[in-house]
């Protein structure tokens, strides 16, 4: 449902903006979701991760690499949701 992911993109929005203000102005951040069969937990959840430019190299362009199989943005999942299509692409593993 969009409007559920929209919601929880606008939680994540002012979460950033109380918490890492800074982040938030210098787009220094990730919102994101993993993609099953990726995901460790069986709910949705977004991650809310910020200041980007200071995380550990291997889960800035490893574990929420949006782009990758296992992550997408919330953006993207909003536009794939508004367009008709499922939340996530599901690719061929190998």
């Amino acid at each position: 449902d969009v409007n559920l992911v929209q919601d929880m993109q606008q939680m994540g929005l002012e979460l950033l903006e109380e918490e890492q203000p800074k982040a938030l102005v210098d787009n220094d951040y990730i919102l994101c979701f993993h993609i099953p069969p990726f995901n460790s937990v069986d709910h949705l959840h977004l991650h809310v991760l910020a200041p980007a430019s200071e995380m550990n190299f291997v889960y800035r362009y490893g574990k929420y690499s949006c782009g990758a199989r296992w992550c997408i943005s919330d953006v993207e999942v909003i536009e794939r949701l508004k367009g008709g299509q499922v939340a996530v692409p599901y690719k061929q593993l190998f």
